[in-house]
């Protein structure tokens, strides 16, 4: 394997679907990836079908030799923003186990240490693939402003739409990372089935994947007819189509709906973009030119991910001013009443 400017490195990854799409993460940025497999995941049939015969493996030592400039992507003590940090154009970036985190020994070797800085009192992580390829975006990708401290940045959080996941996993973990970035409720446009009135094995897997014991976003589920009705629409996607999601404005508040879409299934250049609001507009991620692999929680979390960004943090020592329940226009009624997806703990023990 050859030694590129920039590699991925797995740390003690247990979940052989994780390092399936660690490996679909680096390839979105032309990014190496190694695991320091202390798990054995590699030997998994998946993983040796997707590596098609080359090693993976890593030591401590070798990434050492690979990059003099290491960086511990967790949220630990000390960590600095992703937003703003200069990587420069040549570092290994580690991620590690989504329960132990990056191990004693990497952190030890490691000359930076950054993280994702979450919004959610109770989801505190991303899925693993996800947070790497937040990782690789904001390193490798075009400089961007640490998110603005605020008085009050709920108000320009926009509603988000999750619009036709073709794998309960994938649609899983994008909850997850919506609520981890803040949101309390989304819109899940269910055209696959994969969600809603499931059966119990991929309920218990897709729940899992969002963390759903402890994660309390309310879920809205939508049709393909559903109209929206929002007067600003921002559709964001991985075809160069708008502009790149740094330079769009999407903190426009409760008037703005965010459309991700599964690209995998759904070409918007074919949907009736109308239904959603009355100016829609586009904005794609900024990857690199050339082949990659597209999986909808890496592309969703990336999005949402620069939303949160844009919406900003509360200024430290400052509360929000009171006010009033939101409320909505009249066309969000129907939706924001609809009956969501509420699982209690207790139910999900029960699986």
């Amino acid at each position: 394997m050859s030694n590129p400017a920039v590699t991925l490195v797995g740390d003690g990854i247990e979940n052989p679907g994780n390092a399936l799409a660690l490996l679909d993460a680096a390839r979105m940025f032309a990014a190496g990836c190694r695991l320091r497999d202390t798990k054995d995941v590699a030997a998994s049939d998946a993983v040796q079908d997707a590596l098609g015969g080359q090693a993976c493996g890593i030591t401590a030592d070798e990434i050492r030799a690979m990059h003099a400039r290491i960086i511990a992507f967790d949220n630990i003590s000390g960590a600095k923003d992703v937003y703003g940090f200069r990587a420069g154009r040549n570092f290994a970036v580690v991620v590690g186990n989504e329960r132990r985190g990056i191990s004693y020994q990497l952190r030890e070797l490691a000359t930076d240490a950054v993280q994702i800085p979450m919004r959610s009192r109770r989801i505190n992580c991303l899925n693993v693939a996800a947070a790497a390829a937040v990782a690789l975006y904001y390193l490798c990708g075009a400089p961007v402003r640490p998110a603005t401290a605020r008085r009050d940045p709920e108000r320009r959080r926009p509603h988000v739409v999750l619009m036709g996941a073709g794998d309960h996993v994938e649609l899983g973990s994008a909850i997850r990372s919506a609520a981890a970035f803040g949101w309390t409720r989304a819109f899940i446009e269910d055209r696959d089935r994969v969600w809603f009135g499931v059966a119990r094995a991929m309920r218990s897997e897709g729940r899992a994947a969002a963390r759903r014991g402890r994660n309390d976003i309310r879920l809205i589920p939508c049709s393909i007819d559903t109209s929206y009705g929002f007067p600003d629409v921002t559709v964001i996607t991985s075809e160069r189509n708008g502009v790149p999601i740094h330079k769009a404005d999407l903190a426009r508040g409760p008037r703005q709906l965010i459309v991700i879409p599964d690209e995998g299934r759904i070409d918007m250049a074919a949907e009736a973009c109308a239904r959603l609001g009355r100016d829609v507009r586009f904005a794609h991620l900024d990857l690199p030119s050339g082949e990659g692999v597209y999986r909808y929680r890496l592309a969703a979390t990336i999005a949402l991910a620069e939303i949160a960004r844009q919406v900003g943090v509360r200024i430290p020592g400052v509360r929000g001013p009171r006010r009033p329940p939101l409320t909505y226009d009249r066309a969000l009624d129907r939706l924001i009443e609809a009956p969501g997806d509420v699982v209690s703990l207790a139910e999900l023990m029960d699986y």
